[in-house]
């Protein structure tokens, strides 16, 4: 039934469509549109604006007003005045909505929503509900409901001044919205819309922005807003376009029997004419449907005639003809037409097919089989056919002999000399039994067919598949998986030399990276011509690795002098000859697989690239477990970071004529939850040369600021840089967050950096530490003396100390040089201004020593140990008395 009433509502909005009305222009639609929205800036609107905007339409001596907005909970209270004051100027002419609504998502309890009870007082209630249809489409209008013993009209009803309140009626789509007058909001409130476009008409004002979701769906027009479907349903009424329906079940009844009397009566009229006649009964119906709807208003649903017409001409024509008679005519043609359908495909077939009888005789065969195996049709199959052909269909007829009702088939592959050409072929064979039209019927005989598929191309392609996955592309050596596969099928032991160019990168940015590619090239051809046969593959980059058979070479050193002597003499590369300088690593481990001794190859190359002027190494485990911690160190690094596994101890700085405690170094630790305590000296280098240094350093800084923001006033803080920090990140910026953060007076912080900071780019690193020191920080030159230590760069430096390395302290009182040199530094500071720092000191011996010499500040073991920065100054007493 839903899909019956689903196509009469279709067809009576097609009519609707057919026969177009224009609006009465009683009813103008003032719109809260987008542009509305857009000139007010705020939703929900201040109900001032609805006040105004009645005491405008007011003005204009329009009627009634309709005001399609739900005004059931209170806003402002002065906002709420100001439109009771508006309707209370309108005189009553305002009408509001009224909505009956469910009090719960799922229960069938409603209720009814009104106005809040100042507005209500001086208005008129109307109800605004909009219903859905079973499909979801908006096809009727209520005009009237009870509520609390009183009727009340709907905004339609009222609208149109009709006297009904009761029931509820279809609205006539015909007639158009766009001929409705319709008004932006915005314009009539800027006055816009002259007082003569609003005189004698009811007003709807209401929503019709997407973004209010004030819309439904609606038959013809797709969707409409809601006030624009209550000014259709008043138009409905105002041009007495009351659509009615009636119970059209006894004219199709009758309809129906009239039907099967013509057919039973008129049993010699022709096919064509009852087609005829047929058709032109459904369309006098549908004309007759479309003139009632447009002129009287009646809907009349013509989904069942058409029915019962469709179903009547069927029974005509099962009577009149003979349905098994023409299946079995069509059968006969449809399978003459397939039989030659198939010929015609065999025949045009690219593949090779030849189908054969339980004989071995060629029944058909294609173009292609026949000029391939000279076949003749009446021939032996077997007679041109390539021996492997030959097997299979003999493996198929055993198998058929064996189970004569299943369907046997088998895919062989071979090759053929076609003239010069190698062609390789595909061939599947297939035996199917022969149907029985007889149940007692014995028939062991089989139809068989070969088709043949030139797969010569599939072949060099997986080929040249096989090969790019097993090779290299640039040099055409094996891949690191392939290497390491053929490694371990071999039953040979190997030695694997795993070698690379020193300063590839730099080869490639001076020449080109085509250059580059051509010395790789190159590289791969020597290493051919030295090793013949030998397995040889580029791993990665400009990393090669060569496979040689022990019994060849027993020594690592042999081995690795070879490789080297075959890149001593440059490498001719077009025009230019290029000096290749290689490292190698050795591996000589026979235990375990290919890809471990591989990966140990390439650990002993890494001890070659980390110490400089080294050419080769063997693979030595206990390097390799180094570099193993290493590699975890640095994987494990970031996520300490975030887990707060580093931490800061302080170590205390002593003021050397007092004893004085007067700051301390902050120092970087790492607790590893594995490992357990990890040394600077350990990690440090990992987090440089990752850059992680410039993130860990970063926290440092501000952790150690806000811990010396606790202590004493005249306590100082210092804090390493590393030079690679220095030079990558923001220094400054770091700085002024730390301070900022952490609330340390800048003068009470001091930065520590080494010689290496500005060896290499000293110009920019010399000005960045002057706008450091503007900030109201000290700069301290740290391991003085351990580096270059070259006085002409220490006029230039913007710095407030020097920090004499503890390797110098240490020994000074036993060692008359190193004194002299410390006197020179305490001198050389003195005379440029600066205070000196003395670390390592570790005796009262060397703090008379330094007194004597005029150093400032003091810092070892002597005065305390590295230490948490809540311990630092509850020693102070101690301190004091260790350094008097």
């Amino acid at each position: 039934m839903f899909v019956v009433q689903n196509w009469n509502d279709n067809i009576v909005a097609t009519r609707s469509q057919m026969a177009p009305r224009s609006a009465s222009g009683t009813i103008a639609f003032i719109a809260i549109d987008k542009k509305s929205l857009d000139a007010l800036g705020v939703w929900p609107w201040p109900r001032g604006v609805y006040a105004e905007l009645i005491d405008r339409i007011s003005a204009a001596g329009a009627g009634d007003i309709f005001i399609d907005v739900d005004f059931s909970t209170p806003s402002q209270k002065s906002e709420d005045d100001k439109l009771a004051a508006g309707l209370d100027r309108a005189g009553g002419s305002v009408l509001l909505p009224v909505f009956r609504q469910q009090v719960t998502a799922k229960g069938s309890e409603t209720t009814i929503t009104r106005p809040i009870g100042l507005l209500a007082e001086k208005s008129w209630p109307v109800f605004a509900n909009v219903a859905l249809d079973s499909d979801g489409n908006v096809r009727r209008f209520s005009l009237g409901e009870e509520s609390d013993a009183v009727s009340i009209q709907s905004a339609a009803a009222t609208l149109a001044k009709t006297d009904n309140h009761v029931g509820s009626s279809l609205i006539d789509f015909s007639i158009r919205p766009d001929t409705v007058p319709t008004f932006s909001l915005s314009d009539v409130l800027n006055g816009h819309v002259g007082a003569d476009a609003l005189t004698g008409r009811s007003i709807v004002v209401g929503a019709s922005a997407t973004e209010l979701k004030d819309i439904f769906p609606v038959p013809i027009y797709g969707v409409l807003a809601g006030p624009m479907i209550h000014v259709l349903a008043a138009e409905t009424l105002l041009q007495n376009r009351n659509l009615r329906a009636f119970n059209q079940i006894p004219l199709e009844l009758f309809f129906s029997a009239m039907l099967i009397v013509v057919a039973l009566t008129w049993r010699s009229i022709g096919m064509a004419s009852v087609a005829i006649m047929t058709g032109s009964l459904g369309i006098l119906i549908e004309i007759g449907a479309f003139f009632l709807q447009k002129d009287l208003g009646f809907i009349i649903g013509t989904a069942v005639p058409w029915l019962i017409l469709s179903l009547s001409f069927l029974m005509f024509l099962n009577e009149r003809l003979d349905v098994g008679q023409i299946l079995l005519v069509v059968a006969n043609v449809e399978r003459r037409n397939t039989r030659l359908l198939m010929k015609r495909i065999i025949q045009d077939s690219s593949d090779g097919v030849i189908a054969f009888d339980s004989h071995l005789k060629v029944i058909e065969a294609s173009q292609s089989a026949r000029q391939l195996f000279d076949t003749k049709l009446d021939s032996d199959l077997f007679e041109h056919a390539d021996p492997t052909i030959v097997e299979a269909v003999q493996v198929l007829i055993d198998r058929h002999r064996a189970d004569p009702s299943k369907i046997h088939s088998t895919t062989v592959e071979f090759s053929m000399q076609v003239g010069a050409k190698t062609v390789h072929l595909e061939a599947v064979a297939t035996i199917s039994p022969n149907e029985r039209t007889d149940a007692t019927q014995r028939d062991d005989g089989f139809a068989g067919c070969v088709i043949l598929r030139d797969v010569t191309a599939r072949r060099l392609y997986h080929e040249k598949l096989r090969y790019l996955a097993e090779h290299d592309e640039l040099t055409g050596l094996l891949n690191r998986r392939e290497f390491a596969a053929r490694l371990d099928v071999s039953k040979e032991t190997y030695q694997i030399a795993v070698l690379d160019v020193e300063r590839f990168s730099g080869v490639c940015a001076t020449l080109g990276r085509d250059t580059g590619d051509d010395v790789l090239r190159a590289i791969a051809s020597h290493l051919r011509s030295e090793f013949g046969d030998s397995l040889i593959a580029r791993l990665a980059g400009d990393v090669f690795a060569v496979a040689l058979s022990s019994p060849d070479l027993h020594e690592a050193q042999g081995v690795a002098l070879r490789l080297l002597d075959l890149f001593m003499d440059p490498i001719a590369v077009g025009f230019t000859s290029v000096p290749v300088s290689i490292r190698v690593g050795i591996a000589q481990d026979v235990d375990n697989n290919a890809e471990s001794r591989v990966r140990d190859a390439e650990s002993a190359l890494d001890l070659v690239r980390s110490v400089p002027g080294r050419r080769w190494a063997q693979y030595d485990p206990a390097s390799a477990v180094r570099q193993a911690r290493a590699r975890r160190l640095e994987t494990d690094m970031r996520e300490a970071l975030v887990q707060r596994q580093f931490f800061l101890l302080y170590q205390p700085q002593i003021e050397l004529s007092s004893g004085r405690l007067i700051g301390a170094e902050a120092l970087i630790r790492w607790q590893h939850p594995e490992f357990g305590l990890i040394s600077p000296v350990e990690f440090i280098p990992i987090a440089e040369s990752t850059g992680l240094i410039c993130e860990m350093g970063r926290w440092a800084l501000i952790e150690a600021c806000t811990a010396a923001a606790d202590w004493p006033e005249d306590a100082t803080v210092a804090v390493n840089v590393s030079p690679v920090q220095f030079a990558q990140s923001d220094v400054e910026e770091i700085v002024r967050v730390a301070i900022a953060v952490s609330g340390l007076a800048a003068s009470r912080l001091c930065l520590e950096l080494t010689e290496s900071t500005f060896l290499e780019q000293g110009g920019p690193t010399i000005e960045k530490m002057r706008r450091l020191r503007e900030t109201g920080i000290s700069i301290a030159l740290d391991d003085f003396g351990t580096g270059y230590s070259s006085m002409s760069y220490l006029t230039s430096l913007p710095l407030d100390k020097l920090k004499i390395d503890q390797s110098f302290v240490r020994v000074m009182n036993a060692n008359d040089g190193v004194l002299e040199i410390v006197k020179a530094v305490v001198s050389l500071a003195h005379g440029l201004k600066l205070g000196v720092v003395a670390e390592g000191v570790e005796g009262k011996a060397e703090v008379e020593t330094l007194r004597q010499l005029g150093c400032e500040t003091g810092q070892g073991y002597l005065f305390g140990r590295p230490q948490p920065a809540r311990e630092l100054f509850e020693k102070t007493t101690t301190l004091a008395a260790v350094g008097t």
